[in-house]
Order: structure tokens, then C-alpha cells, then sequence
């Protein structure tokens, strides 16, 4: 059976961590919420989830939010966009758009057409469309009838790729327009979101390097002081159990431990996420801005994680008992 998630969070470990940090067995949580330990521990290994009215009884008890509950802190609602997959896609596709309006600006319309096989997203729609309306350009085809037609191809994409089909034929009439970058910039952002638009600055540093390279800017990281050696251990753990209890933390918590640790712990879980979170968390180390305290807190709580992980990756025989 998969892991239940909410939001990209088991629940289970959050649970988890909030028993461990009141120093709680599975037996006294459940007589104070009057269920069977049973029901506390299937909630921690992800086999069930708590009803509505156990996590208001859950977030009472450890006093916290729902959303906190479930993984989803104030810093992460706000901020959940930037780790939506469609908004990263959409970043992507922007930065492509980018290139498109300053290497047309520089150098002309069909040396943008030269650049597609160097276009970093996987957006197929966008390199079909530059290839379409060179063609109709070179037929002089009117630029208004050529991009009418262009948009009727838009409603035939698949729904989840409408919204890029969308930024691309508007963002492409402006560049045919000769528009300034700074226009170009601004339409992207409108189409991608404000999140989009307060980051863009700093994702457009990010996406120009490789997943490799962004790995590797972080392998000389030094620990944040002497007290942030929490995780220092982890760095001898191999992938499988790195990903597991990846799948059991929310992205704020892994920042901020992450802040605190050596390039060696950095690069073992950097390497261990996809695309899309690596790219952003990756520029949120970057700039992270916090307490030594905000640091051990999130490292304690992986910490707690890990060791449920292993611990029940060893009962189930995935990994060998020391």
C-alpha cells in the first residue's frame, strides 16, 4: 500500500515527531484521544489517516494547526505555489521564453528559431510554435492571422498543458512585436503568478545551471555553527533510506535543517530529490535567512523521522539491523 500524503507530507511522521517530542508510547496517545494503540500506530506507518475529528483532537492536543498537522506550516501555505508542479513547469517554459526574446533581440527572429534544440523545458508546444510561425512568416502570412491560427492549437493540447500554450502564443506575439525584455518579463509573470514574480530574479540564476552543477555548489557547505551537527550521521546513509524519509518531510523543515548541515549531508539528500524540488530548494538554501534555533528544531524533527523510518524499514527486513 502507498504512503498517504496530504500536500506532499506523510502524516504519519509528523504525528510521529510531535509524540516523540512529548516524550509519548503509542499506548498513552491513545487513551488520551480513547482509541486503540493500534490506531496510533497505523496513522505512523501511513496505513491509515486520522478523521476529521482526530486531527482537530491531534491539533488541540499538541497544539497546533491542522495545516501544521498535516505538514503545511504558515511559511509553507504561503509559499506552496513556488512548489506547485505546474507553476514550476510554467517557470521553466518562461526562462525559455526569455532566451527566445533576447536571442531575437540580439541576433534576429530565425536565430530564435536555431535555438530550440537548446531550450531547457520539456514544453513541446513551445518549440512546435516557433517552428509554425517561421513558417507562416516565411509564407508573409499577416502576424495577426498567423497567431489566430497558432492559438486555435492551444484548445487541442492536453488541459494541463493549456496554461503554457496560453503564455507561449502571448508571450511569442510580443516578441514578434520586437517588445522590450522587461515587457516580456512582466506578461510571463502574469501568466506564471506573483510567487513567480517576487522569485523570478533568483530562478532565473537557478535554472541556468544543471542538476549536477546545483549539487555540487553545495559540497563545500560549512555546518551553520558547532550545535548544528544533528544530521551529520545521515551522510553515511544510502539512497533508499534517504528518499524514505524524504517522503516524510515537508519542504520548510528540510530547508531549514538543511541550512544548518555540511555540504556532505546537503549533497546526500540534494541528490536524492527531483527536478523540480531540487531547483527550488536548492535557491531557497541559497537565501535562507534564519535562527541557529530554527535550524535545530528542523534538524531534531528529521532527526525523529529518520530514525521512525529506519526503524520500520528494519522491521519489514528492507534494510539489515545493525
Amino acid at each position: 500500500m502507498e504512503n498517504i500524503v496530504y500536500h506532499g507530507v506523510a502524516v504519519g511522521g509528523k504525528i510521529y515527531s510531535l509524540r516523540m517530542a512529548k516524550r509519548m508510547t503509542q499506548e498513552q496517545l491513545a487513551e488520551i484521544l480513547r482509541i486503540s494503540p493500534a490506531a496510533v500506530s497505523k496513522w505512523e506507518r501511513n496505513l491509515s489517516v486520522p478523521s476529521v475529528e482526530m486531527l482537530w483532537a491531534l491539533a488541540d492536543f499538541f497544539d497546533c494547526s491542522i495545516d501544521e498537522l498535516v505538514g503545511r506550516s504558515l511559511a509553507q501555505v504561503e509559499r506552496m505555489g513556488a512548489y506547485d508542479d505546474e507553476t514550476f513547469r510554467l517557470a521553466v517554459v518562461g526562462e525559455d521564453l526569455l532566451e527566445c526574446s533576447q536571442v531575437s533581440r540580439a541576433e534576429g527572429l530565425l536565430a530564435m528559431e536555431e535555438g530550440i534544440p537548446n531550450l531547457k523545458g520539456e514544453c513541446r508546444f513551445l518549440a512546435f510554435s516557433i517552428s509554425y510561425i517561421m513558417n507562416l512568416y516565411r509564407k508573409q502570412m499577416p502576424p495577426e492571422q498567423a497567431f489566430e491560427l497558432l492559438g486555435n492549437y492551444v484548445y487541442t493540447l492536453p488541459e494541463k498543458e493549456r496554461a503554457e500554450g496560453r503564455m507561449v502564443v502571448a508571450v511569442l506575439r510580443k516578441i514578434f512585436d520586437g517588445e522590450c525584455p522587461e515587457l516580456i518579463q512582466e506578461l510571463i509573470a502574469s501568466h506564471i503568478g506573483m510567487d513567480y514574480r517576487e522569485r523570478s530574479g533568483y530562478m532565473k540564476e537557478t535554472l541556468k545551471y544543471t542538476r549536477q552543477e546545483l549539487i555540487s555548489q553545495h559540497k563545500d557547505k560549512k555546518m551553520y555553527s558547532e550545535t548544528t551537527c544533528l544530521l551529520e550521521e545521515m551522510v553515511h546513509l544510502g539512497d533508499f533510506e534517504i528518499q524514505v524519509i524524504l517522503r516524510n518531510l515537508d519542504n520548510v523543515t528540510l530547508t531549514r535543517a538543511l541550512a544548518g548541515a555540511s555540504g556532505g549531508v546537503v549533497t546526500a539528500f540534494l541528490s536524492n530529490l527531483s527536478d523540480r524540488v531540487l531547483y527550488l530548494l536548492s535557491e531557497d538554501l541559497e537565501h535562507w535567512e534564519g535562527s541557529e534555533e530554527d535550524i535545530l528544531t528542523a534538524q531534531r524533527t528529521v532527526l525523529e523521522v529518520g530514525d521512525f523510518c529506519l526503524s520500520q524499514m528494519e522491521e519489514k527486513g528492507e534494510i539489515p539491523v545493525p
